[in-house]
Protein backbone atom coordinates (compact mmCIF):
# COMPACT_ATOMS: atom_id res chain seq x y z
CA UNK A 1 0.00 0.00 0.00
CA UNK A 2 1.09 3.50 -0.78
CA UNK A 3 1.68 6.60 1.84
CA UNK A 4 -1.72 8.00 0.22
CA UNK A 5 -3.53 4.67 0.87
CA UNK A 6 -5.28 4.27 -2.00
CA UNK A 7 -2.94 3.46 -4.30
CA UNK A 8 -1.52 0.09 -4.08
CA UNK A 9 2.19 -1.32 -4.23
CA UNK A 10 3.16 -3.09 -7.00
CA UNK A 11 3.35 -6.04 -5.32
CA UNK A 12 0.01 -5.72 -3.99
CA UNK A 13 -1.80 -5.25 -7.39
CA UNK A 14 0.36 -8.27 -8.72
CA UNK A 15 -1.49 -10.89 -6.20
CA UNK A 16 -4.70 -8.80 -6.75
CA UNK A 17 -4.67 -8.97 -10.27
CA UNK A 18 -3.38 -12.39 -10.46
CA UNK A 19 -5.59 -14.11 -8.07
CA UNK A 20 -8.77 -12.20 -10.14
CA UNK A 21 -7.45 -13.17 -13.52
CA UNK A 22 -6.58 -17.32 -11.89
CA UNK A 23 -10.21 -16.89 -10.50
CA UNK A 24 -11.94 -15.73 -14.26
CA UNK A 25 -9.64 -18.05 -16.32
CA UNK A 26 -10.63 -21.18 -14.09
CA UNK A 27 -14.55 -20.11 -14.19
CA UNK A 28 -14.44 -19.27 -17.88
CA UNK A 29 -12.57 -22.83 -18.57
CA UNK A 30 -15.20 -24.93 -16.25
CA UNK A 31 -17.74 -23.54 -17.90
CA UNK A 32 -16.58 -24.02 -21.34
CA UNK A 33 -15.71 -27.39 -20.65
CA UNK A 34 -19.22 -28.38 -18.82
CA UNK A 35 -21.23 -26.31 -21.78
CA UNK A 36 -19.30 -26.95 -25.37
CA UNK A 37 -17.18 -29.95 -24.54
CA UNK A 38 -18.16 -33.09 -22.88
CA UNK A 39 -16.85 -36.32 -23.33
CA UNK A 40 -18.06 -39.31 -25.01
CA UNK A 41 -17.70 -42.41 -23.04
CA UNK A 42 -19.74 -45.91 -23.99
CA UNK A 43 -21.88 -44.68 -21.05
CA UNK A 44 -22.87 -41.69 -22.79
CA UNK A 45 -21.84 -37.75 -22.28
CA UNK A 46 -19.95 -37.01 -19.23
CA UNK A 47 -17.88 -34.78 -17.56
CA UNK A 48 -14.58 -32.98 -19.80
CA UNK A 49 -11.89 -34.64 -17.20
CA UNK A 50 -10.58 -31.52 -16.46
CA UNK A 51 -13.36 -30.05 -15.02
CA UNK A 52 -13.06 -31.26 -11.93
CA UNK A 53 -9.43 -29.79 -11.57
CA UNK A 54 -10.45 -26.44 -12.86
CA UNK A 55 -13.34 -25.62 -10.00
CA UNK A 56 -10.18 -27.24 -7.31
CA UNK A 57 -8.65 -23.97 -8.51
CA UNK A 58 -11.40 -21.65 -8.76
CA UNK A 59 -12.64 -22.70 -5.25
CA UNK A 60 -9.14 -22.21 -4.35
CA UNK A 61 -8.15 -18.95 -6.00
CA UNK A 62 -11.56 -17.53 -4.42
CA UNK A 63 -10.55 -17.96 -1.19
CA UNK A 64 -7.50 -16.49 -1.86
CA UNK A 65 -8.83 -13.58 -3.66
CA UNK A 66 -11.19 -12.95 -0.56
CA UNK A 67 -8.64 -12.85 2.07
CA UNK A 68 -6.63 -10.26 -0.90
CA UNK A 69 -10.21 -8.06 -0.33
CA UNK A 70 -10.00 -8.31 3.18
CA UNK A 71 -6.50 -6.63 2.81
CA UNK A 72 -8.04 -3.73 1.03
CA UNK A 73 -10.37 -2.68 4.22
CA UNK A 74 -8.27 -1.20 6.40
CA UNK A 75 -6.55 1.58 4.33
CA UNK A 76 -7.78 1.83 0.41
CA UNK A 77 -11.26 0.91 0.77
CA UNK A 78 -11.17 3.01 4.32
CA UNK A 79 -9.36 6.23 2.64
CA UNK A 80 -11.03 6.07 -0.32
CA UNK A 81 -14.20 6.11 1.59
CA UNK A 82 -13.37 9.16 3.72
CA UNK A 83 -11.94 11.15 0.15
CA UNK A 84 -15.12 10.25 -1.60
CA UNK A 85 -13.22 9.23 -4.40
CA UNK A 86 -14.41 6.95 -6.83
CA UNK A 87 -16.84 5.73 -4.04
CA UNK A 88 -19.74 5.01 -6.48
CA UNK A 89 -17.51 2.17 -8.43
CA UNK A 90 -15.70 1.09 -5.00
CA UNK A 91 -19.88 0.65 -3.71
CA UNK A 92 -20.01 -1.37 -7.10
CA UNK A 93 -17.00 -3.31 -6.82
CA UNK A 94 -17.55 -4.35 -3.11
CA UNK A 95 -21.24 -5.43 -4.16
CA UNK A 96 -20.24 -7.46 -7.29
CA UNK A 97 -17.85 -9.30 -5.25
CA UNK A 98 -20.43 -10.13 -2.36
CA UNK A 99 -22.84 -11.23 -4.47
CA UNK A 100 -20.27 -13.43 -6.36
CA UNK A 101 -19.62 -15.26 -2.94
CA UNK A 102 -23.42 -15.63 -2.14
CA UNK A 103 -24.23 -17.18 -5.71
CA UNK A 104 -20.74 -19.53 -4.84
CA UNK A 105 -22.00 -20.56 -1.84
CA UNK A 106 -25.18 -21.14 -3.30
CA UNK A 107 -24.07 -23.62 -5.87
CA UNK A 108 -22.77 -25.51 -3.25
CA UNK A 109 -24.96 -25.25 -0.96
CA UNK A 110 -28.55 -24.40 -2.34
CA UNK A 111 -31.34 -26.67 -1.53
CA UNK A 112 -33.20 -27.46 -5.31
CA UNK A 113 -32.20 -27.63 -8.53
CA UNK A 114 -34.35 -24.63 -9.63
CA UNK A 115 -32.18 -22.58 -7.00
CA UNK A 116 -29.10 -23.67 -7.71
CA UNK A 117 -29.49 -22.86 -11.30
CA UNK A 118 -31.06 -19.89 -10.98
CA UNK A 119 -27.61 -19.15 -8.70
CA UNK A 120 -25.08 -20.73 -11.93
CA UNK A 121 -26.69 -18.00 -14.03
CA UNK A 122 -26.39 -14.95 -12.05
CA UNK A 123 -22.41 -16.30 -10.69
CA UNK A 124 -21.69 -16.61 -14.47
CA UNK A 125 -23.00 -13.56 -15.52
CA UNK A 126 -21.34 -11.40 -12.91
CA UNK A 127 -18.52 -13.30 -13.19
CA UNK A 128 -17.66 -12.19 -17.05
CA UNK A 129 -18.29 -8.66 -15.77
CA UNK A 130 -16.26 -8.54 -12.68
CA UNK A 131 -12.96 -7.77 -14.91
CA UNK A 132 -15.00 -5.05 -16.83
CA UNK A 133 -16.05 -3.81 -13.60
CA UNK A 134 -12.87 -4.06 -11.81
CA UNK A 135 -11.26 -2.08 -15.02
CA UNK A 136 -13.51 1.02 -14.83
CA UNK A 137 -12.57 1.26 -11.03
CA UNK A 138 -9.08 1.51 -11.77
CA UNK A 139 -9.68 3.86 -14.50
CA UNK A 140 -11.53 5.60 -13.04
CA UNK A 141 -9.24 5.95 -9.35
CA UNK A 142 -6.52 6.97 -11.27
CA UNK A 143 -8.65 9.75 -13.12
CA UNK A 144 -10.05 10.94 -9.86
CA UNK A 145 -7.42 10.57 -7.94
CA UNK A 146 -4.99 12.93 -10.90
CA UNK A 147 -8.03 15.65 -10.53
CA UNK A 148 -8.26 15.90 -7.02
CA UNK A 149 -7.37 18.90 -4.80
CA UNK A 150 -3.83 18.87 -3.92
CA UNK A 151 -4.17 19.24 -0.32
CA UNK A 152 -1.50 21.90 0.48
CA UNK A 153 -2.35 24.15 -2.29
CA UNK A 154 -6.33 23.92 -2.73
CA UNK A 155 -5.53 23.49 -6.87
CA UNK A 156 -6.36 20.70 -8.85
CA UNK A 157 -3.59 18.89 -9.91
CA UNK A 158 -4.78 18.68 -13.60
CA UNK A 159 -1.66 17.79 -16.18
CA UNK A 160 -0.94 20.45 -17.99
CA UNK A 161 -2.74 21.11 -22.00
CA UNK A 162 -0.85 21.15 -25.12
CA UNK A 163 0.85 24.02 -25.47
CA UNK A 164 0.81 25.02 -21.76
CA UNK A 165 3.95 25.52 -19.42
CA UNK A 166 4.16 24.65 -15.69
CA UNK A 167 4.77 28.29 -13.85
CA UNK A 168 7.18 27.89 -10.98
CA UNK A 169 6.81 30.18 -8.21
Amino acid sequence: MRPDGLRLSPRHRAWLYGTFAVLFLSGTGWWVLQRWLPVETEFGLQSHPAQHGMILLHGSAAMLALLLIGTLVPLHMKRGWHTQLNRPNGIMLVSLVALLSLTGYGLYYAGGEALRAAASLVHLGLGLAFPAALLWHIVRGRRARRLRPDSSSGRERRPPRAGQHKTVR
